[in-house]
């Protein structure tokens, strides 16, 4: 009798640690999947604040590197806005010229009399809109990322060179 309540108590015994290992599978599982979960949102979050960041130090940057504020200048071309930076070398004029062309950012560098040609540009990021304009000395651009919304740069022109 005794063999047979001993050998019961071991199965119990055996039963209750294959439950108590289930139930922490099950939660590991849990926790697993949760922290899944929370690690795409934080991956979509920082990806979406890298590209409005990128947009707008990239633009940022481009007015920055005008050599003087009459050098820049907002035009429209063929029903789109274009942001052109104006440069000299060798005494003749080449233009950087920023705008959005199929879902891109692009830029083109080409001389100050030729015409943008959309498709010999550089694809930058992917945006579907750039505004600007241009007031009292104060650029501002809205750029209207693929994914994350509306990004505005705002740069005072003063002087001699481009300040944010």
């Amino acid at each position: 009798m005794k063999d047979r309540n001993t050998s019961q108590k071991q199965n119990l015994s055996g039963l209750m640690v294959l439950i108590v290992f289930g139930v922490f599978a099950v939660c590991i599982l849990g926790v697993l999947l949760s922290g899944t979960k929370v690690y795409d949102g934080l991956t979509a979050r920082d990806r979406t604040a890298y590209e409005n960041r990128t947009a707008a130090q990239y633009l940022s940057t481009r007015i920055h590197q005008a050599k003087n504020t009459d050098a820049v200048r907002i035009v429209k071309e063929d029903g789109r806005t274009v942001l052109c930076i104006t440069e000299l070398y060798d005494g003749e004029a080449f233009e950087t010229r920023l705008y959005c062309e199929n879902g891109w950012l692009c830029e083109q560098f080409l001389s100050a009399e030729s015409e943008t040609d959309p498709d010999e540009c550089e694809r930058i990021l992917e945006a579907n809109a750039l505004e600007g304009t241009i007031e009292n000395g104060l650029l501002t651009l809205k750029i209207e990322l693929a994914d994350s919304g509306t990004q505005t740069v705002r740069v005072r022109l003063v002087g001699e060179e481009a300040r944010p």
